[in-house]
């Protein structure tokens, strides 16, 4: 479990700071860099700043208003809790992005390709600071996160195929060109905020075989204190009798395994893995 997760669950106060300055990050990623380009961010505040450019109506107040009928599945199909704290964290952003609409007069850019990146790099980056909280902006992150418990599909992939519609709606309202600037920006955005919401707490896999794996299991719980499975197998060439060692552990732990493995056997076997989602005993499950 990540520390920077457990101060935050302990501490309301410190816990909104975060969120606020994850918002505040967001919202000049979309105010200075997006929006001035003519380059929709993603989900509901991408089609509020479409709607923007149409009848020039704030884009706070249309992201709040978009917002009431996706809360009103979040309430039907998630926690409450995440729904209450999610509705709380939409109305604040809604008035940040308000109080933040100008914000483009203080920065000069006129790049497109520049606005893309760095409008996409600051909007993930926040959205992805406020997931580190438990927490989201409401909006298409809400159906996101539905649709991650309901039929485990990770939230990336939701974001980038929801907001394909946008794009689409900025190739209408913009021309094609400012539509392949906007799914680069999107592209951009769902990767930092993957990077970000997962940063400091992530997990791999360990296969290891050696001739001493009873010492090397046995330091690996001592020492490091993760749980290990034997599976037993057989070499396919010499037909040996062998005990692979499997145990899931933290990124930060994968030098440490390394060392007390070859600490026994210099010709130990090991292959790491990435791994998307764990549950169970010493790991804390990933809400989002």
């Amino acid at each position: 479990m990540s520390k920077v997760n457990t101060v935050l669950e302990d501490n309301i106060f410190l816990r909104y700071v975060v969120i606020i300055i994850g918002m505040i990050i967001s919202s000049i990623g979309i105010n200075g860099f997006l929006k001035p380009g003519h380059i929709l961010s993603g989900g509901v505040t991408g089609v509020s700043v479409a709607i923007n450019y149409l009848t020039d109506i704030n884009i706070g107040l249309l992201t709040f208003l978009m917002n009431i009928p996706i809360f009103i599945l979040g309430f039907i199909f998630l926690e409450k809790e995440f729904c209450i704290a999610s509705l709380i964290n939409m109305i604040i952003f809604s008035i940040v992005l308000g109080l933040t609409q100008n914000v483009d007069e203080f920065i000069k850019i006129n790049d497109v390709l520049l606005r893309s990146i760095f409008g996409g790099v600051l909007a993930g980056c926040g959205t992805g600071i406020v997931f580190r909280t438990r927490s989201s902006l409401g909006g298409t992150d809400i159906l996101a996160t539905i649709l991650k418990f309901k039929r485990n599909i990770p939230m990336k992939d939701t974001t980038i195929m929801m907001n394909l519609v946008i794009v689409f709606i900025g190739g209408l309202l913009f021309g094609l060109e400012l539509a392949l600037y906007t799914l680069i920006a999107m592209f951009v955005n769902a990767s930092v905020m993957n990077i970000v919401k997962d940063a400091m707490n992530s997990q791999k896999s360990v296969i290891l075989i050696s001739k001493e794996s009873e010492k090397i299991a046995k330091e690996i719980m001592s020492i490091v204190h993760r749980g290990v499975t034997y599976i037993d197998a057989e070499g396919a060439y010499t037909h040996e009798k062998k005990k692979i060692i499997y145990c899931i552990v933290a990124s930060n732990e994968i030098p440490k395994i390394k060392e007390i493995a070859l600490k026994y056997d210099k010709k130990s076997f090991i292959s790491v893995n990435d791994v998307t989602e764990v549950k169970g005993r010493g790991f804390k499950e990933k809400y989002l």
